[in-house]
């Protein structure tokens, strides 16, 4: 089994790493990830997982992601020493004619091809030349969009769920998260994650947040999980769930692996209205992730999202 990738690695504009250390984390990520099971199968590679550096200036935002599936549910294995914050926005989908997209949006809403650097529709049956928004007032509901003269149709931002695949005692991990998140039923349940939160409380200043991401954690209730143990990163309401993690820890001997599994939340799937006629014989649902779509970055103007090598599975 070959360890180094074979497709070309081309270092992004600011990026103060080289092709071997690019490659030298892609080994390191792949040895990490094989060690479990749900991940690679037994002929499939380093070739068989993507790999990205968010924000090219700062080293530790390099992460190799694993995508088992990317359906109505999507798996996914994720490496990465810092997670930078992020969270996943409803899109709305509209007709240009009626919004024109920039400041010709719907009251309290955005424009996200302005948000999101890369911004991409979820497939091809969606024209990129419609405008998509985002809610920016709180006060905004989605239902009151759903009602919008223009509106085609909406893009519901995934929930996730992680999981601490690794031992703490070789690899730690502080995960950073909205505490809207802990009103969740879902966690409500997790009578754990009360011990975790005490954890992070106790840890958190162990932890490094890379140079030139200072404020990228504040607000966020740290959070340190224990092998086998899960964080669900959503809210009651739909609206973002922001998180982040650092992987980055004095006593690590290695990086941890995280598993995802997200999903798009069925009971807002279930409320929207119709698709338009003119458009609901063409128009495929978005995956299970759409991140490049509904993602929203604490710094966005900085992320590099065009991933660095390409997966099996896009996601």
């Amino acid at each position: 089994m070959k360890l180094e990738p074979t497709r070309k690695i081309v270092v992004p504009k600011g990026s103060k790493l080289k092709v071997q250390d690019y490659v030298k984390f892609a080994i390191e990520s792949y040895l990490l990830m094989a060690r479990h099971s749900i991940y690679f199968a037994q002929d499939e590679d380093v070739d068989s997982f993507e790999l990205a550096h968010l924000i090219p200036a700062v080293p530790e935002t390099i992460i190799a992601i694993y995508v088992g599936i990317n359906h109505a549910t999507c798996c996914k294995g994720l490496v990465s020493p810092f997670l930078v914050r992020h969270g996943h926005n409803n899109v709305f989908a509209f007709d240009p004619q009626v919004y024109s997209g920039g400041k010709n949006v719907p009251s309290g809403t955005q424009d996200a091809k302005l948000l999101l650097n890369g911004f991409e529709p979820p497939n091809k049956t969606w024209n990129p030349k419609w405008t998509y928004v985002m809610v920016k007032d709180p006060k905004r509901s989605f239902q009151s969009l759903w009602r919008e003269k223009g509106y085609i149709d909406m893009i519901a931002a995934k929930f996730e769920d992680f999981t601490m695949m690794s031992d703490p005692a070789c690899s730690k991990v502080c995960t950073f998260i909205d505490i809207k998140a802990f009103h969740h039923p879902v966690n409500k349940g997790r009578d754990y994650l009360k011990a975790a939160r005490r954890r992070g409380e106790k840890m958190v200043k162990e932890f490094t947040i890379p140079k030139g991401l200072q404020g990228e954690t504040d607000g966020l209730v740290p959070v340190v999980l224990n092998r086998g143990e899960k964080l669900y990163v959503a809210t009651t309401d739909f609206s973002p769930c922001a998180h982040a993690w650092s992987n980055i820890h004095p006593d690590n001997k290695e990086l941890a692996v995280v598993n995802e599994t997200s999903a798009v939340p069925l009971e807002l799937i279930i409320a929207k209205p119709p698709v338009q006629p003119k458009y609901a014989g063409r128009l495929k649902p978005a995956l299970g992730s759409a991140d490049m779509t509904t993602d929203w970055f604490y710094r966005g103007s900085k992320v590099f999202r065009k991933p660095l090598l390409m997966g099996l599975t896009k996601g």
